[in-house]
C-alpha cells in the first residue's frame, strides 16, 4: 500500500480544519476534459487534519504565469506567483496557493485516493467525479459543472465549511446504514467506459471487490462486495490478500469474446495485489452483482524467490478501441509486463505475456501517452526510487528515467498542452514533464506546482 507510513493514530482531542488553498500528501489528480483545471485530492494520510480535501488548480492562469518567472529566491506573489529554481529537478516552480480558490474547495473523509470521471449525462453535460477514502473508508461523489468562461461549480451539498452532506458519500451497502459496512483499505476506483453504468473498487486488503450502480434513484449505490475475490500472498502464510486497479477490453460486436455474451456484459481485469497475477471478472447487468472469473499467473514472476511484497499494481490497455494488449505494472519485480488478450479459437482472450521490460524501484501507477504521431509511451511512476520510467511501446524499452520530487504517485497527460502531471505525495507537489517530443526539454521536468520549501 502506497505511502503505509504515513498512517499514524489520531491525536486525541479535535483535529485542526484542513487548509483549503494547499497541496497536502496529495494522492489523486484529474484534469477536466476543456483542459482548464487539475483536481486534486489531498490525502491526509497522517491524519494531521479534520479531513482530506478536494482542490481545482486554475491550470490556464498557470500555463500562462510560468512564462514570467521571477528569480531564483524571490517569493511569489498575485502578479507573478512563479520564480526560477536550481533544486535539480524542476527549473521553474509555482505557488499554488496562487492558483486555487478555496470557495471551490470541499472536504472529503480522510484518506482520499484516486479520481475517477463519470458523465452521467453524457458528454454535454456536468462531469461527476468518484472519490475513495481509505482512512475513513468511503466513496464520495461529487457534481462538477464548467462554464464556458472558464467557470468551475463544485456540488457534493457541502456546508459553509465544505463537508459533503450524506448523502455523496457512500458507506454501506444499498446506501442503507443497517446494512454491510464498505470494507477498509480501498484501493483505484475505476468507472466503466463501454457503456456499462458501474464503477469498480477493489480493496487493497480483505479480498474484497465492490461494486457501484452509478444510476441509482438517488445517485450512486453500492450494490455488491464480492469477498474472497482475489487471491492472498502464497507465501507469507496467506497473510495478505487484496486487488489495485481495474481495466476494461473494448468488445467488437462483430467479434465479440464468449464471456461477454455478445458485448452485453463488460469484460474486466484486475490486479491481485499479493499474488503474481490478474483475474477476469464481469457483471450482471439487470442484477447489478460482480461474476467472479477465472484468475491468471504471470509467468515472469516467481514469488518463492521474490522477498519483497506486494506483487502487482496498474493496468491499463495500450489501445482502449482494440483491447489487445495489456500493460500491466509488477511492483515485484519492478516492472512492465505485455499481455496479448487477442482471441483464440474459442472467443476467448489469449492472455499469455508476451514482453517484459524492468523498472525503477516501486513501481505502481501507469499512464499511456497516444501522440497522433510517433511512438506510444507508456510511463510508469516509482514511488521509492522519486523517478517516472518512460517505456517506449514500439520498442518496449524504457527511454527515460526521470527524476521527480519525492513519494510519485498519480500520473495525469494533459494532451493539450504535451504535459504530464506527477502527483508527489510525499513532497505535496506536482512535478509537470514535458510531452513534446520536438521540444528541446522533452521528457524533462519543466514546472513544478508547489513551492517545495513550504511546509503543506
Amino acid at each position: 500500500m502506497l505511502a503505509a507510513s504515513l498512517l499514524l493514530a489520531c491525536n486525541p482531542g479535535e483535529l485542526p480544519a484542513p487548509a483549503l488553498d494547499r497541496l497536502r500528501l496529495p494522492t489523486g489528480a484529474l484534469l477536466t476534459p476543456d483542459g482548464g483545471w487539475l483536481l486534486v485530492s489531498n490525502s491526509n494520510l497522517d491524519q494531521r487534519d479534520a479531513a482530506s480535501t478536494l482542490v481545482a488548480i486554475d491550470v490556464a492562469r498557470l500555463d500562462a504565469a510560468r512564462a514570467a518567472p521571477l528569480a531564483v529566491g524571490a517569493t511569489p506573489t498575485s502578479a507573478r506567483p512563479c520564480r526560477r529554481t536550481e533544486d535539480g529537478v524542476a527549473s521553474v516552480e509555482c505557488d499554488v496557493r496562487l492558483f486555487i480558490d478555496p470557495q471551490r474547495t470541499i472536504r472529503l473523509p480522510s484518506g482520499a485516493g484516486n479520481i475517477a470521471l463519470d458523465r452521467p449525462s453524457g458528454t454535454s453535460g456536468p462531469l461527476r467525479l468518484l472519490i475513495p477514502s481509505g482512512v475513513e473508508p468511503a466513496v464520495t461523489w461529487v457534481d462538477v459543472l464548467v462554464g464556458g468562461a472558464g467557470e468551475l461549480d463544485v456540488d457534493c451539498g457541502q456546508d459553509g465549511e465544505g463537508m459533503c452532506d450524506t448523502d455523496h458519500v457512500l458507506k454501506y451497502l444499498a446506501n442503507r446504514t443497517d446494512s454491510t459496512r464498505l470494507p477498509d483499505d480501498p484501493a483505484r476506483i475505476f468507472v466503466d467506459e463501454a457503456g456499462f453504468r458501474y464503477a469498480y473498487l477493489p480493496h487493497l486488503l480483505g479480498s474484497m471487490l465492490t461494486l457501484i450502480a452509478l444510476d441509482a434513484e438517488f445517485g450512486p449505490k453500492i450494490t455488491d462486495i464480492e469477498k474472497d475475490f482475489y487471491r492472498p500472498d502464497p507465501v507469507n502464510m496467506n497473510t495478505f490478500a487484496g486487488g489495485f486497479a481495474v481495466a476494461q477490453r473494448a468488445c467488437d460486436p462483430a467479434d465479440p469474446p464468449t464471456s461477454t455474451r455478445d458485448c452485453s456484459r463488460p469484460l474486466l481485469y484486475t490486479t491481485h495485489r499479493f499474488w503474481p497475477g490478474v483475474r477476469v471478472f464481469s457483471v450482471y447487468a439487470g442484477r447489478d452483482t460482480i461474476i467472479p472469473g477465472g484468475d491468471h499467473a504471470l509467468t515472469n514472476v516467481n514469488p518463492f524467490e521474490s522477498e519483497d511484497r506486494p506483487f502487482m499494481a496498474d493496468l491499463k490497455f495500450e489501445d482502449p478501441a482494440t483491447g489487445e494488449r495489456l500493460l500491466v505494472v509488477h511492483t515485484t519485480p519492478p516492472s512492465l509486463e505485455v499481455i496479448d488478450t487477442r482471441l483464440d479459437e474459442e472467443n476467448d482472450p489469449a492472455d499469455s505475456a508476451i514482453a517484459n521490460v524492468s523498472l525503477c524501484r516501486n513501481p505502481n501507477i501507469l499512464a499511456v501517452h497516444r501522440p497522433p504521431a510517433g511512438e506510444r509511451l507508456a510511463l510508469v511512476s516509482c514511488y521509492s526510487d522519486d523517478q517516472v520510467a518512460v517505456v517506449g511501446l514500439g520498442s518496449f524499452q524504457v527511454i527515460a528515467t526521470v527524476a521527480v520530487d519525492d513519494g510519485p504517485n498519480e500520473l495525469v497527460i494533459d494532451d493539450a498542452r504535451r504535459w504530464l502531471y506527477t502527483v508527489n505525495t510525499l513532497a505535496s507537489t506536482i512535478d509537470v514533464l514535458d510531452l513534446d517530443r520536438l521540444s528541446p526539454t522533452f521528457l524533462r521536468v519543466v514546472l513544478r506546482i508547489g513551492l517545495l520549501a513550504d511546509e503543506a
